[in-house]
């Protein structure tokens, strides 16, 4: 064994070209899936820290079913000392008290909902980080003091020393409300936090809340990540009978770890195409590199070597290849990962992107983990020997006579086109040449070719895969609520006002329904308010529609799972099945709305749950309140001809930015039209985050194929090399090699582009057919707006036309190294090669 092994040292050494060059394939491939992976990991990992790190901490303890229940009576008593007994469990580093609730929070004629965190400023610090990210004021001390996020202040046109009025349900079923003093303006990069977050001083939230020195939790960091659910388990045995609760940031944040799972679940499917685009690279170099040493196994067979001592060499090289290779690329990868895990990647320019990513801020930092290094070797090792065995075997297979026949016959053809060349040198000669060479060699060209049919594929599949993600987010969402086109008075998308409205709505509405293009029209009344039970209460948009034409404009009322949609005279409600869990309520409850008046008057009216929708989205399900045009006109003290917004549905969707600059520019007043894509920020900013993704990934895969083309075609060369020594004796000049190694390859490159175009097409037209089904995940969707748990891919010319293009002419140009390296080959030591 020893032997053979230093016989496969030695003929890697011996052909040091050959060598290189097949790792450099195996280099570039681990390289981009070692970075590719820690870039995702690291969004993953960012998205959790700063969640953690702002706002919930590692863990939670409760009361037992406030978790699930939200209501403020289920509280933990003061008298229990759970803080000192949580902060002394080995592995906890720090605990602190908290009330948490929700709040409807107004300035002047201003009004946000808002999570309020009742908090112990100096225990806090130990726990969360929000202190640090103070950009203008100071923490809190003491008193009735309140910081919050720029995006909320932005939204409440608050400056510091300003008085924010809040108004609560309180612990005991009343109405709580107080006034704070603005201290501090925290910006943690993360939207969901600047804008939503508040935090006052613990004893100003108990007596805000009713709570009289209770709290709603106790939150803990643990001193090591790894160590959280030993922890938890620790705790949940040494306070399992004070009746309490012990979570988890997994199980505090669902919605987060929906989004991580929806990330993976998308990054697994690109994950595999990559592994197959370098996969494919792998293969077509072992395989040109096996089919290059025809004369060498055909010598080593006519000295005695058997063919299996062949088969054993060839994988023993191999595997030696793909260690090293695997080595070079986990080193050039990890160095990737490394400089930008400190440097981080600066996607700032797409900040709203990010929005979309809870706990995800504009720069990224790359993490990896040895576990993804095993996975990216093993594939490589076998991807590597399975490449090499089937041509080895073959090569076995044969006698020495035949295995030399290769070099032999290359000669002769060589002697029959010697007229031409020497004759003719006008370009169609050369072109001839360049195709009969393509023929002559099917298998050589086939594997060439193979290499931009892989990457144009893949191509296609990825760009059908995210085509088809996204339109069906986009249909969905659209249909759900947005429409088209919506008409509204200038700023309302920014804060709902209720003073933002619209007057004399039926000759408005009259006078769109002339547009061309334009297929139904709503009339809509849309504000923040606070939804509560006596139990508990959430931050909702009420939405009040004219239930007829809302059916012609969205398509809501086909989600109703319980009860039924909005009647036109009807005084009840229809809500989300998220929210309805979230509030413990069914159908004929009453639940109390709180909004706020255009004149800054608070109004509250109760009405009963007529029906209950479920579109699949968490986000949307627990979000918006639907009840009757009639209804919400009078609790906001509308008058009957007025609304917030008139929304428009188009025959052609794709005319909605269109009629929107037209309505632009003849709208009276401080009117103003905004197409679907201004109207869905979340969709678009998904669908913008997805391409960040997706462009990054494509850019690695494009180096990949393009690497794999370029050593495919090295090698075909190289195997070539004695036939481009005839060449060059019979006098064919250097630049006209060149020539006919170009035309080869522009040959090649049209084959696999023409092969790439049916596989990849018939793909995603069977994928488009029957949908991938990603079932088993659906809950990672249920945050995701618009998206159900089968994606149908399409394909949209005007998005993979610039990049078949750029692989097209990348699979030409690539060639140029080998093509120059042949024309200044020697023609003496070309012909004696092998």
């Amino acid at each position: 064994m020893m032997a053979w092994l230093r016989l496969a040292l030695g003929n890697l050494r011996a052909n040091r070209r050959r060598t290189g060059i097949t790792l450099l394939s195996l280099t570039v491939g681990v390289a981009g899936l070692v970075f590719l992976w820690a870039f995702i990991d690291g969004i993953n990992a960012q998205m959790i820290n700063n969640m953690t790190g702002y706002v919930t901490g590692d863990l939670k303890v409760h009361k037992r079913g406030f978790h699930d229940d939200r209501e403020m009576n289920i509280a933990l008593p003061q008298q229990w000392q759970l803080r000192e007994a949580i902060a002394d469990v080995p592995g906890v580093d720090a605990a602190t008290p908290r009330v948490t609730g929700h709040a409807l929070a107004s300035l002047a004629d201003q009004s946000r909902a808002l999570q309020v965190m009742g908090v112990a400023p100096e225990q806090e610090r130990s726990v969360t980080r929000l202190d640090r990210s103070i950009v203008l004021g100071r923490y809190l001390q003491s008193g009735n003091e309140i910081v919050l996020g720029t995006g909320a202040a932005r939204a409440l046109e608050v400056a510091l020393d300003d008085e924010l009025a809040l108004v609560v349900q309180a612990a005991d079923g009343s109405i709580g409300a107080d006034r704070f003093k603005v201290v501090g303006l925290f910006e943690t990069g993360v939207k969901r936090i600047d804008g939503g977050v508040a935090q006052i001083p613990l004893d100003a939230a108990q007596s805000l809340y009713a709570f009289w020195g209770r709290v709603t939790e106790i939150a803990a960091r643990v001193d090591d990540p790894d160590r959280l659910t030993g922890v938890v388990a620790t705790l949940e045995t040494q306070l399992d009978e004070r009746g309490v609760e012990v979570l988890d940031w997994p199980a505090l944040m669902p919605s987060l770890m929906q989004m991580v799972d929806f990330h993976n679940v998308v990054t697994y499917i690109v994950i595999f195409v990559v592994f197959v685009v370098v996969a494919a690279g792998i293969v077509n170099t072992i395989l040109m590199s096996v089919m290059e040493r025809g004369r060498e196994f055909g010598v080593m067979m006519a000295l005695g070597t058997s063919g299996s001592r062949i088969v054993q060499l060839v994988l023993m090289e191999t595997t030696l290849l793909a260690l090293v290779g695997y080595a070079l690329g986990l080193i050039l990868g990890l160095a990737v990962t490394t400089y930008y895990a400190s440097h981080g990647l600066d996607f700032t320019a797409y900040i709203q992107a990010m929005d979309t990513m809870p706990g995800l801020s504009g720069i990224v930092y790359p993490t990896t983990s040895p576990g993804r290094w095993l996975i990216i070797g093993v594939v490589v090792v076998i991807v590597a020997l399975l490449a090499a065995v089937v041509p080895a075997w073959i090569a076995s297979r044969h006698t020495p006579l035949e295995a030399m026949d290769a070099h032999r016959s290359a000669s002769n053809r060589l002697r029959r086109v010697r007229a031409e060349v020497t004759a003719n040198n006008r370009l169609l000669i050369f072109a001839q040449m360049a195709l009969r060479s393509v023929f002559r060699n099917p298998r050589r060209s086939l594997i060439t070719a193979s290499a931009t049919a892989f990457g144009l594929a893949a191509y296609l599949f990825l760009y059908g895969f995210t085509d088809g993600f996204f339109e069906q987010m986009i249909r969905n969402s659209t249909q759900q609520l947005s429409g088209h086109v919506q008409v509204m008075q200038r700023g309302h998308d920014v804060d709902l006002s209720p003073a933002l409205r619209i007057s004399d709505t039926a000759s408005r509405v009259q006078a769109l329904a002339q547009r061309p293009n334009v297929e139904a029209i709503a009339p809509r009344v849309q504000v923040k308010a606070m939804v509560a039970n006596p139990k508990t209460s959430r931050p909702v948009e009420v939405v009040g529609v004219d239930p007829e034409r809302e059916r012609q404009v969205t398509r809501l009322a086909n989600y109703i799972v319980e009860g039924h949609y909005v009647e036109p005279a009807g005084d009840g409600i229809v809500i989300g099945q998220k929210l309805a869990d979230d509030l413990d309520a069914r159908l004929g409850d009453k639940l109390v709305v709180t909004v706020q008046q255009a004149s800054g008057d608070l109004a509250s009216s109760a009405y009963p749950i007529a029906g209950i929708y479920r579109t699949g989205s968490d986000l949307f399900d627990s979000e918006y309140v639907f009840t009757s045009l009639t209804r919400a006109r009078t609790l906001l003290g509308f008058q009957p001809d007025q609304a917030s917004r008139i929304a428009l549905r188009l025959q052609d969707r794709s005319q909605s930015t269109l009629l929107a600059r037209d309505l632009n520019r003849t709208l009276s007043g401080d009117l103003v039209a905004q197409d679907w894509e201004t109207l869905l920020p979340v969709v678009m900013q998904m669908i913008d985050m997805t391409r960040i993704d997706f462009y990054l990934i494509l850019s690695v895969v494009f180096v990949v194929v393009a690497i794999g083309v370029m050593n495919t075609m090295v090698m075909s060369v190289m195997e070539r090399t004695r036939e481009l020594g005839v060449m060059l004796a019979l006098g064919t000049r250097g630049s006209q090699v060149v020539l006919t190694i170009l035309f080869e390859a522009l040959f090649l490159a049209l084959l696999g582009m023409a092969a790439g175009s049916v596989v990849g097409t018939l793909i995603v037209v069977w994928y488009n057919h029957t949908g991938i089904d990603l079932s088993a995940v659906a809950r990672s969707f249920e945050a995701v707006p618009g998206v159900t748990d089968v994606i149908y891919p399409v394909l949209i010319f005007d998005h993979v036309w610039l990049p078949g293009l750029l692989l097209f002419i990348c699979s030409v140009l690539v060639a140029l190294y080998p093509a120059r390296r042949a024309s200044r080959l020697d023609p003496v030591e070309a012909i004696r090669h092998g």
